[in-house]
Parts: C-alpha cells; structure tokens; sequence
C-alpha cells in the first residue's frame, strides 16, 4: 500500500497543529508565572514535547487512521546495499555545504550582511550556552528523533504520494522544496533543498527508508556539534 498526497498533507497539517497546541501550552504556563521557566528549562521542555507531539501526529493521522504498517512507507532490513551510505553521506554534506556556501556568496555580492542575518536566523546560535545536560538531550532530540519522523514524513508519505501523481524528477524538487520552506529558516534554504533532494535519491536508490534516515541522522549531528564547536571557541 502506497500513501496519497491526501494522506501526506493531512498528517503534516495534524503536526503543525499538534506542536502548535504544545507551544500554547508552554506558553500559557510560562507567560503568567505559573512555570517560572528560564531559557534553559524552556528549551528542555519545548523540544522534546514538540519532538514527541510530531511522532505522536504522525502516529495518529498518517499510520493509524489509514491502517499502514512501517513496510507501507518503505522500511526494509538492512542490506549490504546500505554501506553504500558510507560514501553517500560525506558526499551528501559537502554538495549542501557548496550549495550553502555559493549562495551566501551570491547575497553578500547584493550588500546582505550574512553574518548578522544568519545569527539572527540560526536556532542553534545559543547551543554553546546551555548546560552540558540540556545540550545533549537538544543533540540527541535532533540527530536522532526528528530525522525519524521528519523522513516518514517528508520522504515517506510526501514523496510517494507526489510520485503518484508527478514524475519522479518533479516529485523529488517538490518533496524537497517543502521540506526547506517548513524549517522556516530563509538563508539555509539553499542547504536544505539539496538535503531534501539527496534524501529523496538516497531513498529511490536503496528502497529503504534507513538510509535517508541515516543520512539525515548524520547530517543533524554533524551541523548540531559543528554549531557547538564554532559557538563554544567564538565565546
């Protein structure tokens, strides 16, 4: 069984929904005193209920209301075939470096100060900051929790349903493009479309939805301790 694009935007439009519920809560408590949160407190609590909210959506709205199984959105045993990733993921991150890099390069030409934009963009400028403790569970809580349900998402449910209806070319730049535009962080669209895309051929080529989730695993671990690397020498 194969999912529809029905099917994909319902489920995402239940885990906007679902985190915007959780976001109101927080706030809610927060805002009158009721939970006297502090920086550090708030983003322990946010992230991981509104990591936990989005597996829960997904759960809810993509897998149990339209009766699919883990199989149904592509996920296999491993393979010999997935030490191909070994090369895939290095390769990977430096194409989306280059992307990243050349069109920053192109901005500046225009008079855009990238530095202060892209601080000003970047949710992880204030990693360095946190207690050890917080920075692990924010590390762990993206490296590996939000590529899981991010690649059943977006390179399961999105890119199946779009190449049912487009060819796979066309499905692949779109699943791509979306999964850039609701990270809604501007100067590292160039970045994430090109993540979105050798996702997507990661996925076609293995047929298995570990290897994107890999990928994208590494990716997030990788850009999370350069982030903390580069912020803890600048202070």
């Amino acid at each position: 069984m194969s999912v529809t694009l029905g099917q994909a935007a319902w489920a995402l439009m239940f885990v906007a929904i679902y985190i915007a519920l959780v976001a109101g809560v927080i706030l809610a408590l927060g805002l009158p005193g009721i939970i006297d949160f502090t920086p550090d407190s708030l983003l322990l609590v946010l992230l991981p209920t509104a990591t936990a909210a989005a597996i829960l959506a997904i759960y809810l709205h993509l897998f149990r209301r339209n009766n699919l199984t883990p199989a149904d959105l592509g996920f296999r045993r491993f393979t010999p075939r997935l030490f191909h990733l070994l090369w895939q993921i290095p390769a990977t991150i430096i194409v989306c470096a280059l992307m990243q890099g050349l069109s920053l390069a192109l901005l500046t030409l225009t008079g855009l100060d990238t530095t202060t934009a892209r601080a000003a963009n970047d949710p992880l400028t204030d990693l360095a900051d946190l207690p050890a403790s917080i920075a692990v569970v924010t590390v762990l809580v993206i490296a590996v929790l939000t590529p899981l349900w991010e690649e059943v998402l977006f390179r399961g449910a999105f890119l199946d349903g779009l190449s049912r209806r487009l060819r796979p070319a066309v499905a692949i730049i779109l699943s791509a493009a979306l999964f850039a535009a609701v990270h809604v962080v501007p100067l590292s669209f160039p970045y994430l479309f090109t993540l979105g895309i050798a996702l997507a051929l990661v996925r076609r080529f293995h047929q298995n939805m570990w290897a994107p989730i890999l990928l994208h695993a590494a990716n997030n671990a990788l850009v999370v301790l350069l982030a903390l690397i580069l912020a803890r020498a600048a202070s």
